[in-house]
């Protein structure tokens, strides 16, 4: 076997195990590498979040250090896993590429592909500020937009970005709505009704002087209007994923495959050295 078919050989088998690590990334352990974010690397596996980052293509990851977690830390599991859910864009971005967008754009997050998010729970707005800043912030109506940018943690273009921002992004009502339901408090006993006195004895029963009891006046307080829903917003940002369940890791099926090649090509290369 000439020098040059064994020199093309060995290159292609090196490009097909380049491709394979390449597209593969575990946020586990790009996390274990900055301490400040122990306590949220530990609540993405807890929440299984983990798992679901890493079986994406592309993600972006908005990390919160520990001290600025606030009371995350302290809530059910299902309300951790709800907000951490939209932490998680649906979409490569870094600095540069953030910069580059409109001054308000609108992405979508992990939460968005649970089917429980409603009115623009499972998308984050992210607004330029007149000052330079980078604000996020959740894109139901009327919610803060006060999340800051703070810097880049890691990235791997274009699979994963992991940015640092300064608090929790919190959807108004994802915490009631995964909160455990309490159970109702009973019903009090209905009051009794006062005894009549009993009437004399008379030959013939004499009709009740007692009217029928007046039926309950209805509330004269205006009744509830029914909450209006809102459209769901119409993202700026590339068209994110709509698949509700996590793609398959083609890293995984890369690696196997690059695996299987590598070994046809060494029984190859043994039987013409």
């Amino acid at each position: 076997m000439s020098s040059s078919v064994r020199s093309a050989a060995l290159i292609l088998l090196s490009c097909f195990l380049l491709v394979s690590t390449a597209t593969a990334f575990n946020i586990t352990r790009l996390l274990e590498r900055y301490p400040e974010f122990s306590n949220f690397n530990e609540l993405l596996s807890k929440t299984e979040l983990a798992n679901e980052i890493n079986s994406r293509k592309t993600i972006t990851v908005l990390a919160v250090s520990d001290d600025a977690l606030g009371g995350l830390s302290g809530k059910p599991e299902e309300v951790q896993k709800g907000v951490l859910s939209n932490h998680v864009v649906l979409d490569y971005y870094d600095i540069l590429k953030l910069q580059k967008m409109k001054s308000k754009s609108v992405l979508t997050t992990l939460y968005q592909t649970t089917g429980v998010a409603s009115e623009g729970q499972g998308f984050v707005d992210v607004t330029h500020n007149k000052d330079g800043s980078i604000v996020f912030g959740s894109a139901v109506k009327g919610s803060p937009q006060d999340t800051k940018l703070l810097g880049s943690v890691a990235a791997q273009p274009y699979n994963i970005s992991v940015l640092s921002v300064s608090q929790p992004i919190v959807a108004p009502g994802i915490d009631s709505r995964l909160s455990p339901t309490a159970s109702p408090p009973k019903a009090s006993a209905p009051a009794h009704a006062h005894k009549k006195k009993a009437s004399p004895p008379s030959d013939a029963p004499a009709p009740s002087d007692d009217s029928p009891a007046d039926a309950p006046a209805p509330s004269s307080g205006p009744s509830a209007d029914a909450p209006a829903t809102s459209d769901r917003p119409t993202s700026d940002a590339p068209t994110a994923d709509t698949d509700n369940k996590p793609h398959t890791n083609s890293a995984g099926e890369l690696s196997g495959a690059s695996f299987g090649l590598a070994v046809v090509l060494a029984s190859y290369l043994a039987l013409f050295h």
